[in-house]
């Protein structure tokens, strides 16, 4: 009796965890494009793989830029050598 138990209960969890996987795959294929149209519409994956490389190299470049000019600003300022919590800079 012990043995049926187990094994009715051993079915029910594998087919919940079917069931839960199967909802969980049909959501995830029906999820919508969420790339910019620009990349959507340019050819294949290696193009768009790119492209995204250099967006992402560009904004870091604009990042490195602003700080090394907020660090420039503070040479100038003198503020180089005063912690930034008495500087009154977000720095």
């Amino acid at each position: 009796m012990r043995i049926i138990f187990s094994l009715i209960g051993l079915l029910v969890a594998v087919a919940t965890v079917g069931v839960l996987v199967k909802k969980q795959l049909s959501t995830v294929t029906q999820l919508p494009n969420t790339a910019p149209s620009s990349t959507a519409n340019s050819g294949n994956i290696a193009e768009q793989s790119k492209q995204m490389q250099q967006q992402v190299k560009d904004q870091l470049n604009e990042a490195m830029k602003s700080a090394a000019q907020a660090q420039q600003k503070a040479l100038e300022g003198g503020n180089a050598d005063i912690p930034a919590e008495k500087a009154g800079s977000a720095y």
